[in-house]
């Protein structure tokens, strides 16, 4: 008798213990279908990311693990960019390494901290390339740079613009450093910053005219070899006309948070001499430690339960948007999630409902369901499939859950 007891306490606890987590229909995991994002390297041209690239970035950044990198020489690998189609969250990887370890700089809604890493876990390899400090510096301005950019400006339908007198000044941004530039008259200051670009990692920095409305006035141009972005610098009052009085050399390094001047502007505005001055600094990257990271997360809000009913199947290259869906609002994406997760296992399933398909999106985490329907004389039941798999919704909750679909 014992050893019976003993048998049927264990089998017992087989099939409890098949019956828990793996019998649940909801399994929300990150799935890079329902992502875009891109890949760039160093004076490329950038790359949509793939599958195998979405997980890796996902994979390494969810899991924090933050550590402290001394100020040394690195490599830099590249950038990947990843965003959701259902939300406003992002994730950004940066990638370097030294002789010791590889590391990746993450950067999402909460946090920036940097984390020793598995290589294997990364789609690419290692680039191959001198290692450089983590502080900025200025580099010589290349011909080829300066004809990049002249060709560029030439090409450009929009803009007459007339060059300064040799203002081009070539930079070489540290890793995920912020770039300040200061225009500042004697009465007046404006500063703009700009993140961490990669497209934009050896930049030049130059000034032309640009006439607009009638008025002649400054425009920074700031250019790489794939990318331009334009600046109109502060106007000056009563359409002065700018001359290039003063160009200040910069070192070949440059500390964090030192204001270094550019260029000085003199403007004849009625009869009097205004100066402007456009300088730069350069800010350090956010490193966060563990505890700082934890604090952080702690205080995010919790993350929107979005549904979608829809009737074309997701893609890597298809927008919700472009589909014939239909959105739920964030309390009703609750209750559905609370009933895929009541649902129980069954071996069949109804027949197509209207709208076939039923995703689910948990800030970056999603599911997508097969949903289909059994009329029965009073009721109807719901079904929803997954990996093959068949669940269905209680009555109540089947009542409800068609209460909220478009059928």
């Amino acid at each position: 008798m014992r050893t019976i007891g003993i048998t049927t306490l264990l089998m017992a606890t087989i099939i409890l213990t098949g019956c828990t987590e793996q019998e649940s229909a909801l399994d929300l995991k990150v799935r890079p279908i329902l992502f875009d994002g891109y890949h760039y390297e160093p004076d490329q041209q950038s790359m949509q990311l793939d599958e195998t690239e979405q997980i890796a970035v996902h994979t390494i950044c969810d899991d924090t693990g933050a550590a402290s990198i001394s100020d040394r020489p690195f490599v830099y690998d590249a950038t990947y960019r990843s965003f959701s189609r259902f939300s406003s969250n992002f994730t950004t990887m940066s990638v370097f390494h030294d002789d010791e370890a590889t590391y990746a700089y993450c950067q999402t809604d909460v946090s920036q901290y940097v984390k020793l890493i598995d290589a294997d876990l990364l789609p690419a390899a290692r680039r191959e390339a001198e290692p450089e400090p983590l502080r900025p510096r200025s580099v010589g301005v290349s011909d080829a740079m300066r004809q990049t950019t002249e060709t560029k400006l030439e090409d450009d339908p929009f803009f007459e613009l007339i060059p300064f007198d040799s203002p081009f000044v070539a930079l070489h941004s540290p890793l995920f450093a912020s770039l300040a530039l200061e225009v500042k008259t004697q009465d007046s200051s404006m500063t703009s910053f700009h993140p961490f670009d990669p497209n934009m990692k050896t930049m030049a920095l130059s000034l032309y005219l640009v006439k607009m409305e009638g008025v002649l006035q400054p425009l920074l141009i700031q250019s790489s070899e794939n990318n331009m972005a334009y600046g109109s610098l502060d106007s000056v009052p009563d359409g002065g006309i700018p001359t290039l009085s003063t160009v200040y050399p910069l070192p070949d390094e440059l500390q964090f948070g030192n204001m270094y001047p550019l260029w000085e502007l003199t403007y004849d505005v009625n009869g009097e001499t205004v100066k402007q001055t456009v300088s730069l600094s350069y800010e350090p990257p956010v490193m966060m430690t563990q505890s700082e990271v934890d604090a952080a997360t702690t205080e995010e809000v919790e993350e929107a339960t979005i549904g979608y009913f829809h009737k074309t199947s997701l893609s890597g290259k298809t927008e919700l948007h472009h589909l014939d869906a239909i959105q739920t609002t964030t309390a009703d994406g609750e209750t559905l999630k609370q009933m895929l997760q009541r649902a129980e296992r069954v071996n069949r399933n109804g027949e197509a409902a209207a709208y076939p398909l039923f995703t689910l999106a948990e800030g970056v985490k999603s599911q997508t369901f097969d949903v289909t329907l059994h009329e029965r004389s009073k009721k109807t039941d719901v079904y929803v499939t997954t990996k093959g798999n068949h669940y269905k919704l209680s009555s109540e909750d089947s009542a409800t859950w068609l209460s909220l679909a478009p059928y």
